[in-house]
């Protein structure tokens, strides 16, 4: 038993969590969330969760090793539809966010604001509009190319860092506003927490629930798919937050994904919100989360990738009667397991031990540790050969198994998918958790956009020597920025009536009642308040700076 749980945590997966449980409920951190999340698989597990209580038959298991037979992939792969060639970045991004979710999104915002002016009045806000909706969210896209620490840096007249740009799009005052305003959804429907039909994800609601609809009729799946888990980074208070150690993100919310690892599209994911008091856990939150990403893929003959986390020999088989198709690394502690691969004790780097029962196979491999593969696509009698580094700095071939191949090469699509999300983030520092969500939403609607961009025949890229090059995330943005923004200008405050001709006694200096912040010590980001001032203009100016003077000068240029 020691030696079975010493294999799971010395295991080559990322992080290690029991099925049902997360990390920090097995080293003791306290946490609120396990077990499941809100959405639930519509297949009737009556019958599998009956065969999972039936004892496994270890002498199916045999060493005598054949190839599996695997059905033919005859599907069509790629974007469900092709544009014009006029058709811009926009028209790409509106097939995943459309327009009529933005037009959700500034009514809503409109409504929140006027609740909270009830209670709290705001005597700058005005309702926004669709086309300063877009210029908003075209400006978080420009942060995330320019990559500001913050916003505010944006609206700074301090040289060399200004961003002249900007201002002109939208005063910072507005943008804070529509910050502070940005709603999706109303909270008012949704039945308080503890009761029947409470949705924690009703802020985000209509967001989560458009882009998944899109992800999947816009693109059709490649043969290889990979589902894994990836982490939104937030440090907040939330009930469903995770933490995982193992994680370069440890802190945030836990979204499950299944992304392509050709080109890291996410077809679908779900976000996980913590077990559902009232619904019994199923077999394994691992096993619920694969089935419920997989059930468009039945009977299409796919082959999924996942981890450890995930795999378990009922579930592979599960999956092979929906002719779906399966690989992974497993635990040795999974039931079904045969009780030879979870004894095996490989010394040299390169031995392995494989047992097939039909079309699953399990493998030991010995590599720097003992790794132990799952499949129903692998043939076992083919092996590879992999170079592997010696301590003095010399490469030594090693014979492996053929799955470890295949599970290295496709593995990592969610990976991949993050590590183009990330590149250029458009989520900005918030106080409430659902617009880190939202950011999430939005950036994944962005590169799903741009690989349908890049693979759409009507807009390839040709070099001045004809030859086809790659469209890059940096223009697909910077593109996408300004359509979005397009000639939208907000209107700025109004300033000071110039001066014309000679100043006379109506710009004389006078003295004012409340003091406020001198106007050419700010142009200076200098803070220093007077009651000084002139009359006209209706400005604070110190006469001790020589304010009083340069500010009127000029005016007169």
């Amino acid at each position: 038993m020691a030696e079975n749980i010493l294999d799971i945590f010395l295991s080559d997966d990322e992080d290690f969590e029991f099925e049902g449980f997360t990390n920090s409920e097995i080293d003791g951190t306290e946490t609120r969330s396990i077990g499941s999340d809100i959405s639930f698989s519509d297949i009737d597990d009556s019958s599998s969760s009956e065969e999972s209580e039936e004892e496994i038959d270890e002498e199916t298991w045999t060493r005598t090793l054949s190839r599996p037979n695997v059905a033919e992939f005859n599907e069509q792969v790629g974007a469900a539809f092709v544009l014009e060639e006029h058709k811009k970045q926009l028209d790409f991004f509106h097939k995943f966010f459309p327009v009529s979710l933005i037009d959700k999104i500034v009514e809503e915002t409109n409504q929140y604001a006027a609740r909270c002016i009830e209670t709290r009045p705001d005597k700058v806000w005005v309702p926004t509009t669709f086309l300063e909706m877009m210029a908003f969210l075209g400006i978080h896209v420009v942060f995330s190319v320019i990559g500001v620490p913050s916003y505010t840096l944006a609206w700074k007249s301090l040289w060399p860092f200004e961003l002249p740009s900007i201002p002109s799009i939208m005063t910072r005052t507005r943008f804070e506003r529509i910050s502070k305003y940005f709603h999706m959804n109303d909270t008012r429907q949704n039945p308080p927490k503890g009761r029947q039909g409470h949705d924690k994800l009703c802020h985000i609601r209509p967001v989560i629930d458009k882009l998944s609809e899109t992800c999947l009729e816009n693109y059709s799946p490649h043969k290889e798919q990979s589902i894994d888990e990836g982490m939104i980074a937030f440090k907040g208070r939330l009930s469903f937050k995770q933490y995982l150690p193992a994680k370069p993100t440890k802190f945030g919310i836990k979204v499950w994904e299944r992304a392509s690892p050709h080109n890291g599209y996410v077809h679908e994911f779900q976000v996980y919100t913590g077990r559902v008091a009232e619904r019994r856990p199923e077999e394994g939150l691992g096993a619920r989360v694969v089935k419920d990403l997989t059930r468009k893929l039945i009977g299409k003959s796919h082959v999924i990738y996942m981890d450890n986390f995930f795999s378990s020999p009922e579930l592979f088989e599960r999956l092979l009667r929906e002719k779906i198709y399966s690989c992974g690394t497993v635990r040795i502690n999974r039931r079904g397991m045969p009780e030879a691969i979870k004894s095996a004790k490989l010394k040299n780097r390169g031995e392995s031990l494989t047992m097939q029962k039909g079309n699953l196979v399990a493998t030991a491999w010995k590599d720097k540790k003992i790794v132990t593969y799952l499949s129903t696509n692998c043939d076992p009698t083919q092996t590879r050969v992999v170079q592997r580094r010696q301590k003095d700095g010399t490469l030594k071939d090693v014979s492996a198994p053929s799955v470890s191949e295949l599970y290295n090469k496709y593995m990592f699509g969610v990976d991949l998918a993050d590590q183009k999300r990330m590149q250029y983030s458009t989520c900005r520092k918030a106080k409430k958790w659902y617009k880190y969500l939202f950011w999430f939403c939005f950036d994944v609607a962005l590169v799903n956009s741009l690989i349908c961009m890049q693979e759409s025949p009507n807009h390839k890229l040709l070099t001045k020597t004809n030859k086809e090059k790659k469209r890059t995330q940096l223009d697909f943005r910077m593109a996408l920025a300004q359509q979005m923004i397009g000639t939208f200008r907000g209107s700025r405050k109004r300033r000071a009536p110039g001066v014309t001709g000679n100043c006379g006694d109506a710009h004389w200096p006078i003295q004012f009642e409340k003091a406020g912040r001198c106007k050419g010590c700010a142009k200076q980001n200098k803070r220093h308040e007077v009651s000084t001032g002139c009359r006209q203009c209706n400005v604070r100016l110190c006469i001790k700076n020589d304010c009083f003077f340069k500010y009127h000068q000029e005016l007169l240029k």
